[in-house]
């Protein structure tokens, strides 16, 4: 099939996007709707047809797509899937000298430095993950962290800016992953807490919606509690990040196991998540 990706003619870096799912789909609608023309590769053929009557090029591999653009965008659910499709699949194999991938994936640095050894002569890597939901996303203020060298920070920055706001620069490449983990294990913390909170005040007569809102005028707001406010029960707000916490505290696990580093009472609060009932 004919491809416009990276066509020369167009004096903006051609961007390509994987993982088009919860997060993903929203941000290639917002990268769309900036001007970027994102490209794509899904497996899915209903997602292909959604994307294709939006506007969006679907290409037939991923390893085509990462061939034809400069900056390549990677929002997948776990180290797995981005190990899978980068370099199982020869997707980071097929990219050109000056192209950049952005991983977005919530894992493992180690991972990303990996993807960075053995990465093309000329291919650069971005660790880049993210903090917030489709809303903020739809609405072009999604968190996103950004760890690598400075050059590819500012290469990549104005394709980010389509739907993150802000954008902060951490360090060197995972940084910006080793701060991401810190923060979801202290959110996974904060959560239970605020579960339990909301438990205490149903047991007042107090609806856990109403606390939050009080309480985001007060010492004891969090963002965790926050998300209260919505009015869904907090039994289904719990098994809705559920299996998300499960796989970032184990990822947190296994690289403070690595170097050694104890957890401490962040480690044993957070265990809250390690049941058998959630797939991760």
């Amino acid at each position: 099939m004919s491809s416009t990706v990276g066509a020369p003619h167009d004096p903006r870096p051609a961007v390509g996007f994987l993982g088009v799912g919860q997060m993903g789909r929203p941000m290639v609608d917002r990268l769309a709707a900036t001007g970027w023309a994102p490209s794509t590769y899904v497996r899915r053929a209903e997602v292909a047809s959604e994307l294709r009557g939006a506007g969006v090029e679907v290409v037939e591999s991923a390893a085509t797509l990462a061939a034809a653009v400069d900056v390549l965008i990677v929002c997948f659910f776990s180290d797995a899937q981005l190990r899978d499709v980068m370099l199982h699949d020869g997707t980071l194999a097929a990219m050109r000298p000056g192209a950049i991938v952005v991983t977005h994936t919530t894992g493992s640095p180690d991972l990303v430095l990996e993807l960075a050894d053995r990465a093309p002569e000329g291919v650069r890597l971005v660790d880049a993950p993210v903090s917030g939901t489709p809303v903020e996303i739809a609405a072009g203020h999604l968190t996103v962290l950004v760890g690598g060298d400075p050059d590819d920070l500012e290469r990549v920055q104005p394709v980010l800016s389509a739907y993150a706001d802000p954008i902060i620069a951490v360090g060197g490449l995972g940084d910006a992953m080793r701060v991401k983990l810190v923060n979801n294990l202290l959110f996974t913390v904060h959560l239970r807490i605020a579960l339990e909170a909301a438990n205490v005040a149903q047991s007042l007569g107090v609806a856990p919606a109403d606390l939050a809102r009080v309480l985001a005028h007060c010492s004891g707001d969090s963002y965790a509690l926050r998300i209260l406010s919505s009015g869904a029960p907090p039994e289904q707000l719990e098994a809705g990040v559920l299996p998300y916490l499960s796989k970032d505290v184990s990822v947190v696990r296994d690289v403070t196991d690595a170097m050694g580093v104890d957890l401490g009472l962040l480690g044993e609060l957070a265990r809250w998540v390690d049941r058998p009932d959630v797939a991760g």
